[in-house]
């Protein structure tokens, strides 16, 4: 009797080892499985990496001081890049250009005139500090109707109306009003146009290069190498140009480089 309880119990002993083998396997091959679900190797290749991961320099390029001249605007049209389309109240063709400037896809901004400290001549719709309140609000009412689809809104000169609080102030604010954003083309190192537009919080940012205030191939070559140079280290560039012969022919000449990358100005403005 002693000795089939002591087969009994070897058995037990037997069975119970064996079952707790098997459960420490299943954990295992369980573990096992999990790991390789969890960890998937991906091979990356330096060719495919995406665009975005490059940080290619960006270069918002404007040409002022559109509305004027029909054959100088269908010039600009032509050239096969996403300019922003600056454009002039109430000229003979400022409607025309921002209707075919819209339809090609370009961004089209408000180009209004603003007092200068030299004294200038700044034609229907400009903006003087002898203004009341109101009329600055009425003018730029009727500016802004006159050119369809804008997206924001410039100062062509401007030198003595930026750097007065009350007036761009209330130029910002209608601004805001209208969902419209501010370039400010610092015609005065001293404007308050950043200031007064983070004020109000509507989004605002200014030129960093005029390509052609001398209209030599030198002159705009050394200002193009600045505003990459400038792109290269901030990741973009804003560069104020106009719809002249000579620069058209130099824009021809160097958009097609790789170097930088051209963009509407609102890509820059939806990245604040």
């Amino acid at each position: 009797m002693a000795s089939r309880r002591k087969t009994k119990k070897s058995k037990r002993h037997y069975h119970i080892i064996l079952i707790l083998v098997l459960i420490i396997l299943g954990i295992f091959f369980l573990y096992r499985e999990i790991g390789k679900q969890e960890y998937k190797p991906r091979k990356v290749s330096r060719q495919t990496q995406p665009e975005e991961i490059k940080k290619i320099p960006k270069i918002a390029l404007i040409i002022d001081d559109l509305g004027h001249n029909k054959k100088a605007a269908l010039k600009i049209l032509e050239i096969k890049a996403p300019l922003t389309l600056s454009i002039l109240p109430h000229e003979p063709y400022s409607s025309w250009i921002a209707s075919e400037g819209h339809q090609e896809g370009h961004d089209l901004i408000g180009h209004i005139p603003m007092e200068a400290k030299e004294p200038h001549k700044l034609g229907k719709g400009g903006l003087y500090l002898w203004m009341t309140d109101n009329e600055i609000r009425e003018n730029l009412r009727e500016s802004l109707l006159s050119i369809p689809h804008i997206k924001g809104v410039s100062n062509h000169m401007g030198s003595a109306f930026t750097e007065d609080k009350r007036a761009l102030s209330v130029v910002i604010s209608a601004l805001k009003e209208r969902n419209l954003f501010f370039l400010d083309s610092l015609t005065s190192p001293h404007s308050a146009g950043l200031k007064i537009a983070k004020e109000h919080g509507i989004k605002a940012l200014k030129r960093d290069v005029f390509l052609d205030d001398e209209n030599t191939p030198d002159y705009m070559e050394t200002q193009w190498d600045k505003a990459v140079k400038i792109a290269k280290g901030r990741g973009y560039a804003i560069v104020l140009a106009h719809p002249k012969e000579d620069t058209i022919k130099f824009l021809q000449k160097h958009l097609p480089d790789n170097e930088v990358k051209i963009v509407p100005l609102s890509e820059l403005y939806a990245s604040q």
